[in-house]
């Protein structure tokens, strides 16, 4: 066999370019969840530390202090994925032609 009829020239090959508006909707949903992971990791050490520092200031100390620090914790945390699901649920979408979809008004 001849080895040049086996090359695949550029035109035979499938694009999988993205249109521009769907790498712009790639791009900013990995800035989100780049945002939100370190959302993620900075302020529930900081509402447990914070909450602990502010009810010893008060007297509450030993158990009951570490529970309600980490109640604080983890309603940040709980607050934190509803803030994603909220901005997942409101991003623009996108067809497959890269447009954007609009809503369809509601009949009546």
């Amino acid at each position: 066999m001849d080895s040049t009829s086996e090359l695949v020239t550029p035109s035979d090959q499938p694009s999988y370019v993205l249109h521009p508006n769907h790498k712009a909707q790639e791009n900013r949903a990995i800035l989100l969840l780049l945002f939100f992971s370190f959302l993620m990791i900075s302020l529930p050490f900081g509402a447990y530390f914070g909450a602990q520092l502010v009810l010893s200031k008060f007297g509450v100390n030993g158990f009951t202090n570490v529970v309600w620090s980490v109640s604080a914790a983890v309603l940040t945390v709980n607050l934190i994925i509803a803030g994603y699901i909220y901005m997942a649920f409101k991003e623009q979408e996108y067809n497959d032609d890269g447009t954007p979809i609009e809503d369809k008004p509601k009949s009546e």
